[in-house]
């Protein structure tokens, strides 16, 4: 009873009925259903639309392909160790890959992952026909772009990337990317999705620490830095800009809602006293609040933390987590029973 695997138990009440949760868990002594990605994938058991769900382990899980269109689901990150958001999990690993790479292709389509751990995002290798509609959601990445032997000009539509953390950033500049939605991010990389083929992208409330080069979008809501800024064929409201206007951003400087020559401890509540995430959130008095595009008479505040669908700490799954445990050290020979405590809590 080292770790105590009870969140596998609570994620079958939101899926699909018809569907299977298959548990992945690399640690030595734990009877799961797979040690690795690659061996559930391959398994003619799994069977699209089933879930994977990867337990927290200390041993970085390995990378694999997906060529199944499957739920993979993690504990978060940042869930433990410094700037960490503590309390979370009472397990105090995640489902950290430690930078391996996934690669995906078209029999991918229609994938969700979920709460995955320092992982690398791939087009191929040599796997190149288009891949759509896949949502990475609370997920912290290194990196979405290409590997080795991807094919130029592949279309992928109907991408949803939301309240993600990336270490890099997006490096997209060789596909046609249509119908994406990148929302609620934070980027301390760039993105890059700059193919003149590109096609009605959405790029709204993120966080931006580096450079940005879009052809074809709508990008609002944002809070970025003073770098490079080169959109073409985009739409730009209500952003903030951290320093002095870049070039590419000067021009609508004063148009739209769009602003610059802001500070970072004018906008953001800072690391002191807060996580690696949780510092982007907006201090009191903030000229991000409220300063972001008015929908349907609602003005939300700019930045990852902004709408009624905000950034979530850490991506912690929006499905029931114990956060807190508690087992007798030892219990007696004769004892019939033990007392266990188990706290938890939803995480809509």
């Amino acid at each position: 009873m080292k770790y105590l695997s009870f969140l596998i138990l609570f994620i079958a009440a939101g899926l699909q009925s018809q569907a299977k949760v298959w548990r992945i868990n690399n640690n030595a002594g734990v009877v799961a259903d797979f040690i690795s990605g690659t061996a559930a994938i391959a398994s003619s058991s799994v069977l699209n639309d089933d879930t994977l769900h990867f337990e927290g382990s200390a041993t970085a899980y390995a990378g694999f392909t997906l060529n199944k269109r499957l739920v993979i689901i993690g504990t978060g990150y940042f869930i433990n160790g410094a700037n960490s958001n503590p309390g979370l999990q009472a397990n105090p690993y995640s489902s950290t890959f430690a930078g391996a790479g996934i690669s995906f292709d078209s029999t991918a389509s229609g994938s969700t992952l979920i709460g995955l751990d320092q992982f690398t995002f791939y087009l191929g290798p040599n796997l190149g026909s288009a891949t759509d509609n896949i949502t990475l959601t609370r997920c912290k990445l290194n990196f979405l772009g290409e590997n080795y032997g991807y094919t130029a000009n592949t279309k992928m539509a109907g991408w949803i990337i939301n309240k993600c953390y990336f270490q890099a950033g997006i490096n997209l500049n060789n596909e046609l990317l249509e119908n994406w939605q990148v929302t609620n991010n934070i980027f301390v990389g760039g993105i890059s999705m700059n193919k003149i083929t590109n096609l009605n992208n959405l790029i709204r409330n993120n966080v931006f620490r580096s450079s940005i080069d879009i052809f074809s979008a709508y990008f609002s809501n944002n809070t970025i830095i003073n770098t490079t800024f080169t959109v073409t064929n985009v739409t730009v409201k209500n952003n903030i800009c951290i320093g002095a206007a870049p070039a590419g951003f000067a021009p609508y400087v004063g148009l739209n809602g769009n602003i610059a020559n802001q500070t970072d401890a004018a906008v953001f509540e800072g690391l002191t006293g807060n996580s690696t995430d949780g510092q982007w959130r907006l201090k009191a008095g903030s000229p991000a609040i409220g300063a972001g595009e008015t929908i349907a008479t609602i003005t939300p505040d700019c930045g990852a933390f902004g709408t009624a669908d905000p950034y979530v700490l850490s991506g912690i799954p929006a499905i029931p987590t114990i956060y807190a445990l508690t087992v007798p050290t030892s219990v007696p020979s004769n004892a019939t029973s033990m007392s266990v405590t188990i706290s938890t809590k939803s995480n809509n």
